[in-house]
């Protein structure tokens, strides 16, 4: 039982020895295509501080925004404390999320309305308030519902400074648009 432990003691010894003697360049050094020594740059001791050129960033996501080519610079990915837009996005009810109209349709609904004779209503709504069952609203004139489609299921309500875009069925004020 001693021969055979000291033979593996010995073998063990043995290719630790050979494993030594193979001396292999360190990995980050790299070697002169010239094949004469050292590269120039490695020479002398200390590098330079930004002499090589920084490693590209392989990450998706930096702070929340999205890294790669032809991203938008300003998604709804971007977490709320890096983006303004989204800040305010989060702290607004879901039914006052901005509609979707163009400018165009906007002023062909403020435009329709001004020519109409739909009164003048005196109330204080914002977006997402819920209005009284008895509120009086209007409906859309006729020749909004044909030029902008998804406006055809408001009704209106006219104030002096604005125009109020309401679901009537469950009487929340979806949209406001400023009177002309």
């Amino acid at each position: 039982m001693i021969a055979r432990l000291s033979l593996s003691v010995i073998a063990l010894l043995a290719g630790l020895g050979m494993a030594a003697a193979q001396q292999q360049a360190p990995a980050n050094q790299s070697t002169n295509p010239i094949g004469d020594g050292p590269l120039k740059s490695q020479q002398g001791g200390k590098e330079e501080p930004g002499s090589h050129p920084a490693a590209a960033s392989t990450e998706v996501f930096v702070d929340g925004k999205l890294a790669v080519p032809g991203a938008p610079a300003d998604s709804q990915t971007v977490p709320s404390k890096v983006s303004e837009r989204n800040a305010k996005l989060d702290a607004m009810p879901i039914m006052a999320l901005p509609m979707g109209l163009s400018d165009e349709q906007k002023r062909r609904i403020v435009d329709s309305i001004a020519r109409s004779n739909i009164p003048v209503e005196q109330i204080s709504a914002k977006p997402a308030d819920m209005l009284p069952q008895l509120t009086q609203v209007s409906p859309m004139p006729d020749d909004v519902k044909a030029a902008v489609p998804m406006a055809s299921d408001f009704s209106i309500i006219r104030t002096k400074d604005k125009i109020l875009l309401v679901r009537a069925p469950n009487m929340v004020v979806t949209g406001e648009l400023p009177a002309e």
